[in-house]
């Protein structure tokens, strides 16, 4: 962006046809309001896993070579604004850090849940969101954290969780007969009379913060898991830490469901809040874990996993104060987002 207010370049727009709520976007009103703001627009459609990582990675690329484009608009749900962070964090080498050069980027929620983009923005619709981000002077960025996965070197954007949601999500993958939010909340109310809590141990920076009998543990930046449960009410995006959220057994699942939507779990007996730069997971029964991070169930991959936080990795169009918008108890509709 030049000093005038006017992008240089044009918007890369990444759209994921699979996403659980694609048909819901006009793709040609996305395209003429990023052509009012910016030079111009460019859209790319995904065909598999990855091609999003690629397409961010080539784009930020591009944009340091002076070619590229202004801001990367990924359409999709919470696993594709993942690929899309991943490429942008790891365009020039392997290795992410802090205050990286490159195009910001902005999500169009396309997915079932879309908790990514209502962390940003609350229950701002996504022309709004658009048009605020894009018409301003100057961008309001956010170089917002992500976590390294050391179990594959993935990088998270939303979260990661161990324990019920995971195993939600994947028994939701059996419910052909449905669709979207339908199919995970059929899959959470399935599984509520049976889950069994697992032995579980989280370390924050080495330290023992839980062990015993475990519901959940999520771990990450951003404040919603699912679009409407609230895990990490208290999450800063670009504080340079991961936040951590513990249930044990003390509590019923379906109680969790509804505590969380509102916030309200935090303070309660069973559960610990934490922060730090490194979680670790696990199963003290050496048994395989469920788990999964930006809705991405990870299937034998063991009974203990890593996360260290990549500070200020990814820049991100959004207002700060958007974040703040969503009282406490606000329900929405949820599920967990398409790739």
């Amino acid at each position: 962006m030049d000093g005038s207010g006017t992008w240089r370049g044009h918007a890369l727009i990444i759209t994921n046809p699979r996403a659980g709520g694609i048909g819901d976007i006009a793709l040609p009103e996305l395209v003429r309001r990023c052509e009012r703001w910016v030079g111009g627009a460019v859209v790319r459609a995904t065909r598999a896993r990855g091609d999003a990582v690629a397409l961010a990675r080539a784009a930020a690329s591009s944009t340091v070579d002076g070619a590229g484009p202004a801001v990367v608009v990924a359409v999709g749900g919470d696993g594709t604004a993942r690929e899309v962070a991943h490429g942008l964090a790891t365009a020039s080498g392997p290795a992410p850090g802090p205050g990286r050069a490159g195009p910001p980027m902005f999500v169009v929620p396309a997915g079932t849940a879309n908790s990514w983009y209502r962390t940003l923005w609350g229950d701002l619709p996504w022309p709004e969101a658009l048009d605020a981000a894009l018409r301003q002077p100057e961008p309001s960025l956010r170089h917002v954290d992500l976590a390294r996965l050391a179990q594959n070197q993935a990088l998270v954007l939303v979260g990661a969780c161990a324990g019920f949601p995971p195993q939600a999500i994947h028994e939701a993958g059996a419910l052909t007969h449905l669709t979207g939010r339908a199919r995970y909340e059929a899959a959470l109310s399935a599984l509520v009379p049976r889950f069994e809590p697992y032995p579980g141990r989280v370390l924050v920076d080495g330290v023992e913060v839980h062990s015993g009998p475990t519901l959940l543990a999520n771990v990450g930046g951003g404040r919603f898991r699912g679009g409407q449960f609230q895990l990490l009410p208290d999450s800063i995006l670009d504080d340079g830490l991961l936040d951590v959220c513990v249930i044990g057994a003390e509590h019923h699942p379906a109680d969790v469901l509804g505590l969380t939507r509102g916030a309200e779990h935090v303070g309660r007996p069973g559960v610990v809040y934490a922060r730090g730069r490194q979680v670790v997971i696990e199963r003290t029964d050496a048994r395989p874990v469920w788990f999964e991070h930006d809705g991405e169930v990870l299937v034998d991959f063991g009974h203990r996993f890593t996360l260290e936080v990549v500070p200020h990795a990814v820049p991100v169009l959004g207002e700060p104060r958007a974040a703040r918008t969503v009282p406490a108890g606000t329900a929405v509709g949820g599920g967990h987002d398409a790739a």
